[in-house]
């Protein structure tokens, strides 16, 4: 007779680098003695994830941020390998799990978050370049120096600070007709409003606001909403000011923006301010290929017209 096995979590311990890192993730075990069974791709799982966060301590480019930087700029292995100066096979070693050295980390990181240092670093290394990857590298640059321009052209209605004014009025109202209603914080307003500008992205091609969204420890943040509530945690108080108001029922007259703001909080506003952290911090996130520094509307955008919510 066969044995009888079953999948269940199970937590354990690996050593990254001196590094230990607990995992929590499926296992095998047999379901007669509870035994823990080996099982390789169960087994590779776990490791990737203690990998990942490795990773995220220590601002390693994942393999998925240089698969996804390949193809947007639509190069081959073998042609990113000619760009960077590498053999494929260093590339393919990438791709598959292995860390970057630090110097080849920086350039990754360096490349995937700024295309004025892509740009460089191609008239840098012009003369040794094959003329497909000058071709394809310069087509890329274009295109996205015509995206940038189209953003930065954009007229918004609003401005991030007033739409925060009325996500903290909804939280008001809503701490009115349910005292058990938890006061709206800094770090959960400003994913609220990430998912809201990724939205309106994906809809219609332009910035909701003006306002820079960085990439911080904790997350997307919009750079005017954290300078302004800077060292406060909770940022809805019994006195709220009329600005406020004024700010909530302006935005309640545009019913486009004021529907889209309403969804936003029926899908996120039951989240907790970490659990949202944890949304946008998933593998593949704007926030988690841009590592630091300002995170681009154009990668936020290609991830929320994907139906990528992260």
């Amino acid at each position: 007779m066969s044995k009888q096995y079953e999948i269940r979590n199970y937590t354990n311990t690996f050593l990254i680098r001196g590094t230990e890192y607990e995992v929590t993730a499926p296992a095998k075990f047999d379901r007669d003695t509870g035994e823990l069974i080996d099982d390789k791709k169960l087994d590779d799982a776990a490791v990737e994830l203690a990998n990942d966060m490795y990773r995220q301590d220590m601002g390693i480019v994942s393999p998925e941020e240089i698969k996804k930087f390949r193809a947007r700029v639509k190069l081959s292995q073998r042609e990113f390998a000619s760009l960077m100066g590498w053999s494929p096979t260093t590339v393919a070693l990438y791709e598959t799990g292995a860390f970057p050295s630090e110097a080849n980390n920086k350039i990754l990181r360096a490349l995937i978050n700024d295309d004025n240092f892509l740009s460089s670093f191609i008239k840098q290394n012009k003369q040794n370049l094959p003329e497909r990857v000058l071709t394809k590298a310069g087509s890329y640059l274009s295109d996205h120096q015509h995206a940038d321009n189209r953003y930065m052209k954009h007229n918004t209605k609003f401005n991030a600070l007033q739409l925060t004014n009325w996500f903290r009025v909804n939280n008001f109202f809503s701490s009115k007709s349910d005292p058990n209603t938890e006061e709206l914080s800094q770090m959960k307003v400003v994913k609220l409003l990430y998912f809201a500008f990724g939205r309106w992205l994906a809809q219609t091609g332009g910035k909701l606001f003006t306002s820079d969204i960085i990439a911080m420890p904790y997350g997307p943040v919009v750079e005017e909403v954290h300078q302004k509530f800077s060292g406060k945690r909770g940022i809805v108080p019994p006195n709220l000011e009329k600005e406020a108001f004024d700010d909530y029922n302006l935005i309640e007259s545009d019913d486009e923006v004021a529907d889209l703001l309403n969804q936003v909080v029926d899908d996120f506003g039951g989240y907790s301010a970490s659990g949202m952290v944890k949304l946008t911090h998933q593998k593949g996130s704007p926030w988690a290929i841009t590592g630091s520094g300002v995170i681009k509307p154009l990668l936020i955008e290609e991830t929320f017209k994907h139906r990528q919510e992260m």
